[in-house]
């Protein structure tokens, strides 16, 4: 705090002191001789704080003086200590036995006291004098309490309470006892020093927002200027192309005149000839009468002559007439090019909106509201948006889905878990939050499930009306139900029965194909649950898996082997996967046959011939790869219980479980052969993931659906 002590004209008021005692009130003798005489008017700025510091502070304690255990003393050397410090010394005698002298701490003389002992030793007049002037000017900065005029007002900082030690019985109920309290000049020293920092620090986002806008004008100039020049060089082609046309046009006329012209010129010179010829005849009378009556009859009848007498080419030329529809379409063009498009986003306001649970591997998408700054949002797009994401000092793009109604999705995958920093900028300012730190997790929970009741589901499907149809084995039905979870009705039929329906495949014809592994039939029923055509085949020994491939051939997977039908269920042919345990059987890509296996996962082509393994653990958990020894703890680590596979990514999605840790999840690998990664969610775990499959529908692409037999339910979850 500064406060300014202003010396008067000469023969002031009695109140106002002269510079004379101002000078000598601030500890300067000299100074105050000088100015007896003086009659300018001076102007001291003494800040009290770094004063009281420096004059009214003991150098030795430095404590504050006082007037009661630390009053001044002044010493024969004219240095000043507090009372508290000179007993003390003085019980350090200069000479043995004697306490009558001292030495000064801050000049090291031996100063002699009075008979009194240091009791006695003048009071600092000139510090005294200044303590009461410093007092004075406390007051009358600091309040004080009301009830209690003379007490030091104290401030609770939790609270935000000022009241003074007699006071605080009146709000023991605040407890301020136990919170921080200092005394409220401090407060308000703290106070005025915060509220300064903050106004400078508002001085400087002043600053700097100035600036701002300084460099948003000149890049607006600069944009207006660039748009200025495009226009002028666009509207220079398109003059210049007008320009071209109109002289190929006029140039076009001429050929065309010049055509003509030629044409009746030669027809002109032909006439003169004939002319001269005709006049040379007649000018020598030697025209026989017999020769001239068959002249003129040759004459009237050749064509030749009527050639000559009319003209051989005509005057008539014309350009299209509809030439207001080239100036209409001129003007469209014209009026459809430079449209100015502008946007009101404050980027300060426009928010990203982060979902609950981010993956590895799959797409992610963080949503942008951008808003006005008024902050309200915005209804059309169009705004530059740039947007990154990186994790140290690796950094990936971020695709920006413009949804023109003012917000945009920010689209991103990354392959490895742990926190990754965002910022998304518009016109070159990031926006609110920006950047954010996210949180990349390696568990894929399941976004959705089908909220209709369910026993022991064992397949699903979907039509492209997103209706679903899940093989509800443990109650004997194909439940029909909307993605609501509103059943649409429930297929019952003899071909679903004591609760062993393994395969179903919904066919393109309102008809399905139904699997039953204890009765061994393969049956056609209809959406009511008629009974098409159905067969026993005696080879059967266990059909636990169906599926109908593109030829609409029907595909079962039998313990042992694999059985191909054609589209009338009549047997072509059979192959055997020896050594392994076959555990379900899908279509892969060109009518490949896919086979799960207690072992692993193995491709077929469309005649049963093995092609390769395709992996769907990490390396060190392929039991494939290695021999198989009976009984070793190796044998048998991961099984495939269901099998799905994406036609246009070629990506393959696979319900494993792996049973050293008894643990089911799904795995995704390609098609070629190489393992991806897994999914194993945290939350809705998997515990027999019976069917898969993979949804082709426009709006579900990325997305798998699972039928659990052990949860009942039917869950839906992102492979992409």
């Amino acid at each position: 705090m500064r406060y300014n002590l202003v010396a008067p004209h000469p023969s002031p008021p009695s109140p106002v002191k002269t510079p004379a005692e101002v000078a000598l009130q601030a500890g300067n003798p000299r100074a105050a001789e000088m100015n007896a005489t003086t009659s300018l008017v001076e102007t001291v700025n003494i800040n009290l704080d770094d004063f009281s510091e420096t004059f009214l502070t003991c150098s030795t304690c430095l404590y504050t003086y006082d007037q009661d255990t630390r009053k001044p003393k002044l010493l024969p050397c004219s240095h000043s200590v507090c009372l508290f410090c000179l007993q003390q010394l003085a019980s350090l005698a200069v000479v043995p036995d004697a306490q009558s002298s001292l030495r000064c701490p801050l000049c090291r003389d031996v100063c002699m006291l009075p008979p009194g002992g240091v009791n006695s030793l003048p009071a600092a007049f000139l510090i005294n004098q200044l303590l009461d002037v410093m007092q004075k000017q406390r007051k009358d900065v600091v309040p004080s309490c009301s009830m209690h005029p003379n007490d030091q007002l104290l401030y609770c900082e939790c609270c935000d309470l000022v009241f003074c030690e007699n006071c605080q019985s009146s709000i023991i109920n605040k407890k301020c006892t136990e919170h921080t309290v200092v005394p409220f000049s401090i407060a308000l020293k703290r106070m005025s020093e915060i509220v300064v920092y903050k106004a400078k620090g508002r001085l400087r986002a002043l600053d700097n927002a100035h600036a701002a806008v300084t460099r948003e004008i000149e890049e607006l100039d600069g944009n207006v200027d660039k748009i200025v020049e495009q226009i002028n060089s666009t509207m220079q082609e398109v003059s210049n192309i007008v320009e071209n046309r109109r002289r190929e046009l006029i140039e076009g006329v001429r050929v065309k005149r010049d055509e003509k012209r030629k044409v009746l010129k030669d027809q002109i010179e032909m006439i003169a000839d004939e002319k001269k010829k005709l006049e040379k005849e007649l000018e020598s009378n030697q025209m026989d009468v017999r020769n001239m009556a068959r002249q003129l009859k040759s004459q009237s009848d050749c064509a030749e002559d009527r050639h000559l007498t009319e003209p051989r080419e005509n005057a008539f030329l014309r350009i299209n007439p509809d030439s207001s529809k080239v100036v209409l379409s001129v003007q469209k063009g014209l009026s459809e090019f430079g449209t100015i498009y502008a946007s009101t986003t404050f980027p300060g306001m426009s928010t990203i909106e982060v979902p609950t649970l981010l993956s590895t591997h799959i797409e992610n998408s963080l949503v942008l509201t951008t808003r006005d700054v008024d902050g309200v949002k915005r209804t059309t797009g169009g705004d530059p948006i740039v947007a990154e994401i990186r994790k140290e000092d690796e950094t990936f793009g971020i695709a920006v889905n413009d949804l023109n109604n003012g917000t945009y999705e920010l689209i991103f995958r990354v392959n490895k878990s742990g926190e990754y920093v965002v910022s998304v900028n518009i016109f070159g300012r990031p926006v609110k939050s920006s950047p954010i730190t996210i949180t990349i997790s390696q568990h894929h929970a399941p976004r959705w499930h089908l909220p209709v009741e369910l026993y022991r589901p064992t397949k699903v499907a979907i039509d492209p009306s997103n209706i679903f149809y899940v093989l509800d084995t443990g109650n004997n039905r194909i439940r029909v139900v909307k993605e609501s979870g509103d059943v649409i009705s429930d297929i019952v039929s003899d071909a679903l029965v004591e609760g062993t329906t393994t395969g179903m495949v919904v066919l393109n014809n309102e008809e399905i194909a139904v699997l039953n592994w204890k009765t061994k039939a393969l049956t056609r029923i209809t959406t009511k649950g008629e009974i098409i055509q159905k067969i026993n085949f005696s080879e059967f020994h266990q059909p636990i898996d169906l599926a109908v491939d593109r030829r609409g051939r029907y595909i079962i997977a039998d313990t042992e082997k694999v059985f191909v039908f054609d589209t009338l269920m009549r047997p072509q042919f059979s192959f055997p996967v020896k050594g392994y345990n076959v555990t379900c059987v899908s279509v892969g890509l060109d009518d490949d046959i896919l086979v799960g296996t207690s072992q692993g996962l193995l491709l077929f082509d469309g005649a049963g011939r093995n092609l390769r393994q395709i992996p769907v653990a990490p390396t060190d958990y392929r039991s494939l790869s290695r021999p198989r020894v009976p009984g070793s703890r190796n044998s048998c680590r991961v099984v495939v219980n269901s099998v799905a596979t994406c036609q246009s990514s070629g990506q393959i999605v696979a319900g494993v479980t792996d049973t050293r840790i008894n643990r089911a999840m799904l795995a995704v690998s390609s098609y070629k052969g190489s393992f991806a990664y897994n999914i194993d969610s945290q939350q809705g775990r998997l515990r027999a993931p019976s069917g898969i499959l993979i949804s082709t529908n426009s709006g579900r692409l990325g997305q798998c659906f699972v039928a659990d037999h052990v949860t009942h339910s039917v869950k839906m979850f992102r492979y992409k």
